[in-house]
């Protein structure tokens, strides 16, 4: 049974969790292949991608390199409603 969290997850991190995944996915990149890119490990991404992990600065900006989009990209809510 998964575990109730105590703080809601705040509206940005859940929209920087849908974003990367869309373009991992429009980059026909497995979770695997993000983690290996980035050093990161693949269950850490799944909870980005979740919105269950808050990113820190450092690592959105990974994703904005391997990603080749600016990492305002990412972040702002205006950029991911679009999804």
């Amino acid at each position: 049974m998964p575990r109730e969290r105590k703080n809601p997850i705040p509206e940005i991190v859940a929209l920087f969790g849908k974003r990367i995944k869309q373009l991992r996915i429009e980059r026909k990149m497995s979770q695997m292949d993000v983690g290996a890119a980035l050093g990161i490990d693949r269950e850490n991404i799944r909870k980005y991608e979740k919105g269950l992990q808050e990113p820190k600065l450092s690592t959105i900006v990974k994703f904005a390199e391997l990603f080749e989009v600016d990492y305002n990209n990412l972040i702002q809510p205006k950029k991911c409603n679009e999804l």
